[in-house]
């Protein structure tokens, strides 16, 4: 039987996985749908700048990519814009630029570009938390990136961070072990349009050409871009989910990706 494809499936007319580009404007609108909270509350002043800052609002560290990051002491951020609701139900207050936001009564959020210098002391937080984040900007982008991570990290602080493995996809392609049907079948439970075709090629392709994806990482790759950026070897460590120097960040971990992800730290 053959499977259904984008083409004949009447719930995403006009929807075809074999045009990356033809479906950018789509994907941008499903992530746009995520980045929304029920309420958003601007607090006056600036953003937290050092280490005194941070504690005072009860902040130890950062979660980048993150709208309402699950620590309770850390500070989410985000390039895209995230949005409240309004009383009446529709769309409420934006997020702008250089304002901290309390998300939902319970956590903090600001607007960051991670492609500039963050706007933190240096030494200001505890730890720095990425969970695939790194694979949506350019390498030099995240080699500056990473050294501002460094630069605002405390002594004994720790960067951890999470991305696609290319090592995983390639063994799947290569061995026919199972793993590229289980990840066709787990993104499918997101919901963003029809099933995905099952062609190896196609799904090796997929994590290159969508969702924003700009560089993909091996082990080997995410310690060249963290040496470069001013990590020693020796401080460099590859982790298993949920493992780390701190449970309180390595739990930060999201099970719904486990199966693709390669989990890193380095600490100051």
């Amino acid at each position: 039987m053959t499977e259904p494809t984008s083409r004949t499936d009447d719930r995403f007319p006009g929807w075809d996985w074999d045009d990356p580009d033809g479906l950018e404007t789509r994907l941008d609108a499903f992530s746009a749908q995520v980045a929304t909270c029920k309420t958003l509350e601007a607090r006056p002043g600036t953003l937290p700048h050092d280490h005194h800052d941070f504690r005072e609002l009860g902040l130890t560290g950062i979660e980048f990519a993150a709208f309402r990051t699950a620590h309770p002491e850390g500070l989410g951020t985000d390039l895209a814009t995230l949005r409240g609701a309004a009383a009446d139900g529709g769309p409420g207050p934006a997020t702008e630029p250089g304002t901290l936001y309390r998300v939902d009564g319970d956590r903090w959020f600001t607007q960051l570009d991670v492609s500039r210098p963050l706007p933190f002391a240096d030494a200001s937080v505890d730890w720095v938390y990425a969970e695939h984040l790194i694979e949506h900007v350019t390498l030099p982008v995240a080699v500056g990136w990473l050294r501002e991570a460094r630069r605002i990290l405390r002594p004994g602080g720790v960067l951890r961070l999470t991305t696609p493995d290319l090592a995983r996809y390639l063994v799947g392609y290569a061995t026919g072990d199972g793993f590229l049907g289980k990840h066709r079948r787990r993104l499918g439970t997101l919901g963003f349009g029809p099933p995905m075709p099952a062609r190896p090629a196609f799904l090796v392709n997929q994590i290159f050409r969508y969702y924003g994806h700009q560089w993909i990482y091996d082990l080997d790759e995410l310690r060249h871009v963290l040496t470069l950026a001013g990590f020693t070897p020796d401080q460099i460590r590859h982790c298993a989910y949920r493992q780390g120097l701190r449970s309180d960040v390595a739990d930060l971990d999201t099970a719904f990706r486990t199966d693709e992800t390669v989990y890193v730290e380095a600490d100051r």
